[in-house]
């Protein structure tokens, strides 16, 4: 990995660690896109394989089949909270 992107993936780690040992009741919307699915990568390193906080994913109804496909799998795969709402 490029020292400059491991540099920021660092500093992300650090952020969410600090985030999550200062807000009691926290968790993280996950809108499937690729910039949230990056934000749940973090957060999976971050804790070590084991996200201690509820994802949540307000559906609009309106993302491709594959996309839903993905959230099950790694819902279940690493074991995630999901929360999931209507819009």
């Amino acid at each position: 990995m490029h020292e400059n992107l491991r540099k920021l993936e660092n500093e992300s780690i650090y952020i969410m660690r600090q985030a999550f040992r200062s807000i009691s009741n926290v968790a993280m919307l996950w809108s499937l896109g690729k910039d949230s699915n990056v934000m749940v990568w973090l957060a999976f390193k971050a804790f070590l394989g084991k996200i201690p906080f509820p994802l949540v994913h307000v559906d609009t109804g309106r993302k491709f089949k594959e996309m839903y496909r993905f959230r099950d799998e790694y819902v279940e795969k690493w074991q995630l909270n999901l929360i999931k709402g209507q819009c």
